[in-house]
């Protein structure tokens, strides 16, 4: 989460440095989490809650059924 002092850092860091750091950040997004939520992780949060909003909708006209707690990860 950013916060005013990370955001104060960043500012006096040069470009080319800032990049690198959204790049290595993007990336490990990518590994983490795929590239569509990566894509989504990135967008403003009206847009992103939007987004997977949009996605619960189209489970459920899909037929998923959410009775269950998600519990770990599924592969």
């Amino acid at each position: 989460m950013k916060t005013a002092r990370n955001r104060a850092k960043a500012q006096g860091w040069p470009p080319s440095v800032r990049q690198r750091m959204r790049q290595a950040i993007y990336s490990f997004h990518v590994r983490a989490f795929g590239e569509e939520l990566a894509r989504v992780n990135f967008l403003p949060r009206a847009k992103r809650r939007q987004y997977v909003g949009e996605m619960v909708d189209h489970a459920l006209r899909k037929g998923v059924k959410f009775e269950k707690p998600a519990l770990g990860v599924t592969l």
